[in-house]
């Protein structure tokens, strides 16, 4: 996981990503921060979501000790029309939705869904991070803000995925070699099957 993510950090290696939300995701660079010990393989302390910060730590030692950076690119982020009965079982009522492009800079577990939540554009069924959707562990603390407790509530509200979430590794470019996924569960927003 190291040596992989070292490449991705030194652009060796080029992940994209494609995400389905409700809302549009901002376009640009992200850097986020997340709290180490809660990454570590195996870990089964604390919520099964990661929650972010958008203010990097106080201080280098603190950041280097506890806190992992978390950086990705939203390179697209257009409306799309998903259908219902178009192959998925999902019915996307009248909400609008977006198909975003998303490129990973550095490689954490559960690193789009957790940005994008907090970002306020939860992935399409992704019931693990829509109840968290905008909170973020920078808010905490706050005297004027009862943030604690809605974190603590919307955690309670965190479930793991029982259907397809609208994230997919879309494509991997390393060596000169591209590698690319089939259209995703959702479609490409052109087929209309009744």
């Amino acid at each position: 996981q190291k040596v992989f993510s070292s490449l991705q950090r030194d652009r060796k290696i080029k992940k994209v990503y494609l995400t389905l939300t409700n809302k549009p995701v901002p376009i640009g660079l992200h850097v986020h921060w997340m709290w180490s010990p809660l990454l570590a393989r195996g870990e089964t302390a604390g919520p099964p979501c990661q929650f972010v910060s958008h203010t990097p730590p106080a201080s280098r030692r603190k950041a280097r000790q506890s806190w992992t950076r978390c950086v990705l690119e939203v390179t697209k982020s257009e409306p799309i029309n998903i259908h219902k009965y178009d192959g998925h079982t999902y019915d996307p009522m009248d909400l609008p939705h977006y198909q975003s492009t998303v490129r990973l800079v550095t490689g954490r577990k559960h690193q789009v869904r957790a940005q994008l939540s907090s970002l306020g554009s939860p992935i399409v069924r992704d019931t693990l991070y829509q109840p968290i959707a905008g909170l973020t562990l920078d808010k905490l603390g706050d005297a004027e803000d009862d943030s604690e407790e809605s974190m603590d509530d919307a955690v309670a509200k965190c479930r793991i995925p029982k259907e397809p979430i609208g994230l997919q590794a879309h494509a991997i470019l390393f060596g000169g070699v591209k590698a690319r996924a089939r259209t995703p569960w959702w479609g490409d927003g052109t087929k209309k099957n009744f």
